[in-house]
């Protein structure tokens, strides 16, 4: 089930099929390899949009980095999910935070952790001739697997 999160698929309708859910755990986690290190742009992160469950996700954490230790919630932090709306895609920036493993998590609680889906995108930039742009950028998808 964890790997619907990584299916393409942003319904967030949990009969649907696309949303993955953990058992209710404290400080419940989730993570992504991305199969070698990468420069993390951003990761964008669908929520539920059924019942009350998609308030679930308040306050949850997005972690990048090369350490599987504490299941990645060790990493440096990236960001903060503050959007809660049903359905809501929060976009966190991670600023070319470099890892290989991203992680969200909810700290400090008790909790089920549900993804309708999860975007990881990395820049590349390639510089340009002496008086044409800076440079040349290309947001792609980062290929990945759940762990």
């Amino acid at each position: 089930m964890a790997g619907n999160a990584v299916d393409g698929n942003r319904n967030g309708v949990w009969e649907r099929g696309s949303c993955s859910l953990t058992k209710r755990d404290t400080e419940p986690w989730w993570t992504v390899d991305l199969g070698r290190r990468h420069s993390v742009s951003m990761v964008m992160v669908k929520n539920r949009e059924d019942g009350s469950y998609w308030k679930r996700l308040k306050g949850a954490e997005i972690h990048v980095g090369d350490s599987l230790t504490d299941n990645g919630k060790s990493n440096p932090l990236c960001g903060t999910i503050n959007d809660t709306r049903p359905g809501s895609l929060s976009t966190i920036c991670c600023n070319g935070r470099q890892g290989r493993y991203v992680t969200t998590t909810i700290p400090g609680r008790a909790e089920y952790l549900s993804l309708c889906e999860v975007e990881v995108l990395s820049q590349s930039c390639v510089s340009q001739p002496r008086g044409k742009e800076l440079a040349q950028c290309d947001w792609k998808p980062v290929p990945f697997h759940v762990t």
